[in-house]
């Protein structure tokens, strides 16, 4: 098949990461895959050193009919079987360049608390079981709607044996020091203000946290200050955007995602194929990820006690983050492959193909 995808980003997130995953995988499967969208943005230039087609649209908004009408008439020149766009604004697009040219069009609603400008959609696809329920609740009948899971490659499977003790030592730690990461843009829907109030009560057991993500936006200098005023500012580590996250997985012993809005985290499954315990929020998609108890521990959001209360015990019981990863990995191999992702997208578009 020949597919268009349409997504507009300047940054990376979640859902360009995913793009760029399912335009490869679909390309290795031996699907023609292009790009619609800011040539200059994060997601435009991995396509562009990827060697991927691609037409530069800005996507200003959603009323810039310059971009609509090159959308429709480059998936027309181009004989495109279908147009994917990601979230809102790549859906709204998408299904009206797709009706332009007359051609099917599928769009990924990649969020719970967004749902509009998926109606001209052929099938929607939800990342989640909850982003799945929330567009039902938003109107669109449930024969349009296709629940297919995030899927990863296997990140575990190429790294080195040492990499945990060459990653640990390089940021300093000790052997036996347990390490706590957050691997997420500093944004308010992340809970990093959570971790920190829940962190402060722990102040006496031994623990370093690790902060990946990028922290030069407004909030970032914020959580910064909240480090400095909870006391923890020496033993928190703001280590900004980082291209290695995988090595600190394999560093780390506990990831801690206490989002407050989540539909489907790739960094959960990222952290199950590293076989590395989670703590987590009980928002979301989150629950499809980690099982309470088994995988992971869940809580409520915006409960830094509750969350202390968790971490807690796991910071001094080594058997019992062992037994956890271990089934977080089991979860990874049987529910989140990147296989069965790309099957299931597949068949989400033969479906929008026979209108």
């Amino acid at each position: 098949m020949r597919i268009i995808t349409v997504l507009r980003s300047l940054k990376s997130g979640g859902a360009e990461r995913h793009a760029l995953q399912l335009m490869r995988g679909l390309r290795a499967r031996g699907h023609d895959c292009h790009y619609a969208g800011p040539l200059a943005g994060w997601l435009g230039q991995q396509l562009q050193a990827d060697g991927f087609a691609g037409i530069d649209l800005p996507l200003m908004g959603l009323y810039d009919l310059p971009s609509l009408v090159r959308l429709a008439r480059h998936a027309h020149r181009i004989q495109a079987d279908l147009i994917h766009g990601h979230l809102t604004r790549g859906a709204w697009y998408a299904g009206w360049a797709a009706r332009l040219a007359r051609m099917p069009n599928v769009a990924t609603a990649h969020s719970d608390n967004a749902g509009k400008h998926f109606g001209r959609a052929d099938r929607i696809i939800a990342v989640s079981g909850a982003v799945g329920r929330f567009l039902e609740r938003e109107g669109y009948a449930p024969e349009r709607i296709r629940m297919v899971h995030h899927g990863i490659a296997d990140i575990a499977a190429g790294l080195p044996a040492d990499v945990r003790a060459l990653t640990r030592r390089g940021l300093g730690l000790g052997d036996e020091e347990p390490c706590l990461l957050m691997a997420a843009r500093i944004v308010p829907a992340k809970g990093h203000d959570t971790v920190l109030q829940a962190l402060a009560r722990l102040r006496d057991q031994r623990w370093t946290l690790l902060l990946a993500g990028d922290h030069h936006g407004d909030l970032g200098p914020r959580v910064q200050a909240l480090a400095r005023e909870l006391g923890l500012a020496e033993r928190v580590r703001f280590l900004g955007l980082r291209e290695d996250v995988p090595a600190l997985m394999a560093a780390a012993d506990l990831l801690l995602a206490p989002s407050r809005r989540e539909a489907l985290s790739l960094t959960l499954l990222e952290a199950s194929a590293c076989s590395l315990p989670i703590v987590a929020s009980t928002v979301g998609g989150i629950g499809e990820v980690v099982e309470e108890g088994r995988s992971g521990c869940l809580v409520p959001p915006d409960d830094p006690v509750a969350l202390a209360e968790v971490i807690a015990p796991l910071l001094t019981d080594p058997a019992r983050r062992a037994a956890l990863g271990r089934r977080a990995r089991q979860r990874f191999e049987t529910g989140f492959t990147e296989d069965v992702m790309f099957d299931k997208t597949v068949a989400v578009y033969q479906e929008a193909c026979v209108r």
